[in-house]
């Protein structure tokens, strides 16, 4: 048995190794810069400002914790891109101009998405989008999208609907000038009619829109098992109420648009029991992670975190854990090799995920809805 001198002789010999193998992955003591596109104006500032504060509470705790070395710091710099494409691309040019700034984020629309992603890859800036929903947008090494695809959520919750409704007729209300609301709509409108169920009527109608009282009399006047709706948060809660309000007592399902406290507020009870599919929600949230995002977010800004927020947050913590295994002082470059060999994402708030091509993937799918009480619950039917 070893004796406790020759333990403590080892031991001192070893400490002097493992400081300088521990000092050999820390980025050099500084300020390293994020490159952030915000949203907090424009019509989905309500989502704009969720992603931002998630983006602050990160970089916050993970200066706190001297993750990247003794002291390395991250730092958000903000241009305002309001939604607007030309107003985003200008930002996003004066950013990357400046070479202190190793990272970038952006982006709740996908053609704004696609345009920022064109002048990403070429100039070699790592890109981390934050709120995008199209497909294929990661490239690799450059381009990142932490955003849960809806259109996997949707697939899943149709199919759980199929199994435990066995609607025989489905009724659609869609955005028909939107490109991914109608694949969202075409890929669950094959799962149900693959299953048996028969389409008994498609009803339209314009993101701009606001009266949506022909469409929700419409969709009632063909009676069927169930109402899919596909389309945007002020569009979905406005048809939601409408069919409500008509009397329409039968099943309906949509999607996260509906999933901020905002929304719930707005249109009251009326979305009670409408079952959608969301990667966070911080009612339900249940790991540790989830649970002390969820904590800290309330104590900082005196409002329960959202799933853009739950976004907002992962992004940073993408780029933070890409250089958490760089040393020295780390180029761009180097940061987006290391961000494309990370396999998933420590500590995340959703109970798991996966980056698959730059793609991230929860493990879980929760369909969820809100109580009459104004809570987010696990949907039953």
């Amino acid at each position: 048995m070893m004796s406790l001198k020759k333990l403590l002789r080892i031991t001192a010999t070893l400490l002097p190794t493992l400081g300088a193998i521990t000092s050999a992955w820390a980025v050099d003591p500084g300020t390293y810069k994020i490159g952030f596109v915000a949203d907090r104006t424009g019509v989905v500032a309500f989502a704009g400002i969720s992603y931002a504060q998630g983006a602050q509470l990160a970089v916050e705790q993970i200066n706190a914790s001297g993750s990247m070395g003794q002291g390395a710091k991250l730092e958000i710099v903000e241009r305002e891109g309001g939604s607007d494409v030309a107003k985003s691309i200008q930002g996003y040019n004066q950013l990357i101009a400046d070479r202190s700034v190793i990272a970038t984020s952006c982006c709740i629309f996908s053609n704004i998405a696609g345009a920022l992603k064109a002048i990403a890859v070429p100039n070699k800036v790592p890109l981390v989008f934050y709120g995008a929903t199209m497909p294929n947008l990661p490239s690799l090494p450059w381009a990142y999208n932490v955003t849960g695809l809806p259109g996997l959520q949707e697939i899943a919750l149709s199919k759980h609907l199929v199994e435990v409704l066995k609607p025989k007729t489905v009724a659609y209300f869609v955005l028909s000038d939107n490109d991914a609301f109608q694949a969202r709509y075409k890929a669950s409108r094959e799962i149900f009619e693959a299953s048996g169920a028969k389409t008994v009527g498609v009803v339209t109608a314009l993101g701009a829109d606001t009266d949506f009282t022909a469409q929700a009399t419409e969709v009632i006047s063909y009676k069927p098992d169930l109402i899919m709706v596909y389309v945007t948060q002020i569009p979905a809660s406005s048809f939601i109420a409408a069919v409500r309000a008509r009397g329409w007592a039968g099943r309906m399902a949509t999607n996260e648009a509906v999933s901020p406290a905002a929304v719930f507020k707005k249109v009251g009870p009326a979305l009670a029991g409408v079952p959608f599919s969301v990667g966070f929600a911080s009612d339900v949230a249940d790991s540790d992670a989830g649970k002390a995002f969820v904590s800290s977010y309330n104590k900082k800004f005196g409002a329960d975190p959202d799933v853009y927020a739950a976004q907002g947050f992962t992004a940073m913590q993408l780029i933070a854990q890409g250089m958490q295994t760089l040393s020295g002082k780390p180029t761009r470059e180097q940061l987006a090799e290391a961000m494309a060999k990370l396999p998933t994402i420590r500590d995340d708030v959703y109970g798991g995920v996966n980056l698959v091509n730059g793609q991230v993937q929860t493990k879980q799918n929760l369909f969820l809805a809100w109580s009459p009480e104004g809570k987010i619950v696990r949907w039953k039917p």
